[in-house]
């Protein structure tokens, strides 16, 4: 008991010394104390007393430390900075390590007094607060290879717009795909948008299609490692992902011949994996593919035959184009296709060894329309010819 005693003599000078916050508020519950250069000098004290700090009891000298011992007031215009770190160690050894170490400080990105739960639609990191918050720096500051406009496309996307148009909060936000502290350069293999960390980011939402994916030839190359196959962003893009039925949107139905091109109508990654470049040019060749070039919503492109995500080999039984399965797959647009039917070739090189019919009809229209043009050029050439020469007569 004496020893509680000689605790408390010795300890209540310092208690008396504490500067409470009623004490601060004397000078920083007036809003006269603000500039336009310095207005977190006020302190509205109902919106700091609902705030995590206040709810917890986090008094102001607490994080302005170098005010304990302070006991002449007006104090010195300049405190020492706030060290977060004290309590949040963990949130500021991954600060320090990411991309915005030494650019951005904490109250940036959560504010400084008025700091409220992440599910506070007041707080600055609620998801619907959250792009405005990046966009601070990354609209105006922060220059990348791509520029603004690129950050700014986020906006209008298919995240962006149920977002801030929809008001769902689950959608993607800055820090669902990017981090919050954690945040890496594009280029590092610890950051979450890095090339091979993508299907997993979006499968975090897309459980699904992440699913169908890595069950496809596109996704059981992937996990075996193959960076040449294509990840999510190949396809849809990154900031500017649109939903499928606007014109905009990169998978939209006449642009997919174009997407799957990409890789497929590419020679280098042809002769590496053994495969045809000639698939595109013949099914851009085919009705179909005409059809589609000119905009035509009804006929097949890729996808509607080898499927999306879940794209498989031809000798797949689960696969849309294994044999026997292709009559239930033209049977989609043409109703009543059978076995026959679907034995007709989409990709048909005109070549004589593969198909000597087809080549043998496009020499003869190749030959027939040399012929009639040719024939009519020389029909106007003699004409005009002889016209001109009747003028000089006259």
């Amino acid at each position: 008991m004496k020893r509680h005693l000689y605790f408390i003599i010795f300890a209540l000078p310092f208690y008396l010394l504490a500067q409470s916050n009623e004490d601060c508020l004397t000078c920083h519950g007036d809003k006269s104390i603000k500039t336009p250069e310095r207005p977190e000098l006020y302190i509205n004290n109902d919106s700091f007393s609902i705030s995590v700090h206040g709810k917890a009891g986090i008094s102001c000298i607490d994080c302005h430390s170098d005010l304990k011992s302070v006991q002449d007031f007006p104090h010195s215009e300049k405190l020492k900075k706030v060290s977060c770190s004290e309590c949040h160690s963990d949130a500021y050894e991954k600060m320090k390590n990411s991309i915005h170490s030494g650019k951005v400080e904490c109250k940036n990105c959560h504010g400084s007094h008025y700091i409220y739960e992440k599910d506070n639609p007041n707080s600055l990191i609620y998801p619907l607060n959250a792009p405005r918050i990046c966009e601070e720096c990354h609209l105006k500051r922060v220059k990348t290879k791509r520029g603004f406009e690129f950050i700014k496309l986020y906006d209008d996307s298919i995240h962006g717009r149920a977002l801030t148009k929809s008001g769902l909060i689950y959608s993607a936000t800055c820090v669902s795909c990017h981090g919050s502290h954690d945040i890496m350069s594009t280029s590092s293999k610890d950051s979450k948008v890095f090339r091979k960390n993508i299907p997993a980011l979006c499968g975090n939402c897309h459980k699904g299609v992440l699913q169908d994916f890595l069950e496809g030839v596109h996704g059981k190359d992937f996990l075996k490692g193959n960076a040449d196959v294509p990840v999510c962003i190949d396809c849809h893009g990154e900031h500017d992902i649109y939903p499928i039925d606007q014109p905009r949107s990169k998978v939209y139905h006449t642009k997919v011949p174009q997407v799957c091109g990409k890789c497929h109508a590419n020679e280098i990654l042809a002769r590496k994996y053994g495969y045809s470049i000639f698939r595109v040019l013949t099914y851009q060749k085919s009705f179909h593919g005409i059809a589609t070039n000119y905009g035509d919503l009804r006929t097949a492109n890729c996808a509607s035959c080898h499927d999306y995500h879940n794209i498989r080999k031809s000798s797949d039984p689960k696969s849309p184009i294994h044999p026997e399965n292709l009559s239930k797959t033209c049977g989609k647009c043409h109703k009543g296709a059978g076995r026959d039917f679907a034995k007709g070739k989409i990709h048909v090189w005109e070549e004589k060894k593969e198909n000597i019919w087809a080549y043998i009809v496009r020499k003869f229209y190749n030959i027939m329309i040399t012929v009639i043009i040719g024939g009519f050029i020389i029909f106007i050439s003699v004409e005009l010819y002889a016209r001109i020469k009747r003028g000089f007569k006259r």
